[in-house]
């Protein structure tokens, strides 16, 4: 059935003055109930109950934020809390891992000067260890017994003439000089010149005293200079190699110290750093620092997987709490309260220390920042800005 044109107008009269009523009574309820004051033209209306004047030396809000004040009755309720802006010396505790590594400058590869082939050998496992000038093996070379030949008849010539003694003899002395450039030990040269007879191999010495940690000779294989044979290293001192992030680079100093804790090692050592990398690995972006660790008990076995903590001084600077922030993407937000009187504001920070940021712009020492109910805060700070003249347009 169809309601005449009249009747139809007074129902939808009805019905708009019953929605009227209700927004007042919702907004009555909300005035009453809701923490945050309503503001007056030019004045907050905490500044009514408390007689408090908003000075312009707050600034202006960050575009999107506006400022708010709160009931001191209320704040209580809604769990606000505030900590102050501090001057400190900041610091920083890294964790990170690393391994035990080979002391590069007491590593030696050896390699022999001359084609040939290997006859015998005397050091014949990885995990041996050598003295210095002890035969590693012994290389049968052409070249090198063709020397010798050369060498036994200059000297038989020398003795031809009785005037000249053979050792000053320049054609001697050459020969003897090239023997000892391919790494012909001197007990083989003097040999040679007591006996007159060439020997069929010589022995590769060991450069140095160490342990045998790579060994690529074998019986019978040909060899050139190029073919490593051994590598020796002295283990009564290694490295060891930890990864810094990029983050932390800054912060780090050769002299700092750390604690290293070796697996299966026991307790931590106390370290001191010894040496940066000047270069960021590209794979990884993280920086090498390494300690160099006394070893001469052989406790420390390179691979051995290490976790390091160390202390970074970072300076002194303006401090706010971790829990004072609300990262909004680009921007960082805090609210500055003064007694009823809450200001948002945009601040710069800089790296964290523990659960504290360093703050390079927009704070002052003294200033008070709420620590509890921001995103309440921020609720009602995007709300008043959204509901002013103009507001609503965020940037």
């Amino acid at each position: 059935m169809t309601l005449p044109r009249q009747e139809r107008h007074a129902i939808a009269a009805t019905a708009a003055a019953v929605v009227v009523l209700a927004g007042l009574a919702i907004t009555q309820y909300l005035r009453t109930s809701w923490p945050f004051a309503e503001d007056t033209p030019g004045k907050p209306a905490a500044a009514e109950h408390a007689g408090h004047e908003v000075h312009a030396s707050y600034g202006e809000a960050p575009p999107g934020y506006g400022a708010v004040t709160v009931d001191p009755a209320q704040a209580e309720a809604i769990g606000l809390a505030s900590a102050p802006v501090e001057q400190r010396d900041l610091t920083r505790t890294v964790r990170t891992v690393g391994v035990v590594g080979f002391d590069e400058t007491r590593t030696t590869h050896v390699h022999a000067k001359v084609r040939g082939w290997i006859d015998t050998i005397q050091a014949n496992f990885v995990g041996r260890s050598v003295r210095a000038g002890q035969p590693l093996c012994s290389i049968y070379s052409q070249d090198v017994y063709a020397a010798e030949s050369e060498l036994v008849g200059l000297l038989d010539h020398a003795l031809d003439r009785p005037l000249d003694r053979p050792k000053d003899d320049p054609l001697v002395a050459a020969a003897r000089r090239r023997l000892a450039l391919w790494d012909v030990p001197g007990s083989e040269i003097a040999r040679l010149e007591a006996s007159r007879e060439p020997s069929r191999t010589f022995p590769l010495l060991a450069p140095r005293s160490g342990t045998i940690v790579a060994k690529a000779a074998i019986e019978g294989a040909f060899v050139e200079p190029s073919t490593e044979l051994y590598t020796l290293s002295d283990l009564s001192k290694v490295w060891v190699l930890i990864d810094l992030y990029e983050r932390d680079a800054p912060y780090v100093r050769v002299g700092d110290h750390a604690k290293l804790t070796i697996e299966g090692q026991g307790a931590p050592l106390d370290a001191t750093l010894a040496f940066l990398a000047p270069t960021i690995d590209e794979a990884t972006r993280t920086l090498k620092a390494r300690f160099v660790i006394d070893n001469r008990n052989g406790r420390l076995r390179p691979g051995a997987f290490v976790s390091a903590e160390m202390t970074l001084a970072m300076g002194t600077g303006l401090t706010i709490p971790e829990s004072a922030v609300i990262r909004t993407g680009t921007r960082s937000i805090v609210f500055v309260v003064h007694d009823s009187h809450i200001q948002p504001r945009e601040v710069t920070l800089g790296p964290s220390s523990g659960e504290l940021y360093r703050v390079e712009a927009g704070l002052v020492v003294g200033d008070r920042v709420a620590t509890g109910a921001q995103f309440l805060l921020d609720s009602e700070s995007r709300l008043r800005a959204s509901s002013s003249p103009g507001g609503g347009h965020v940037h």
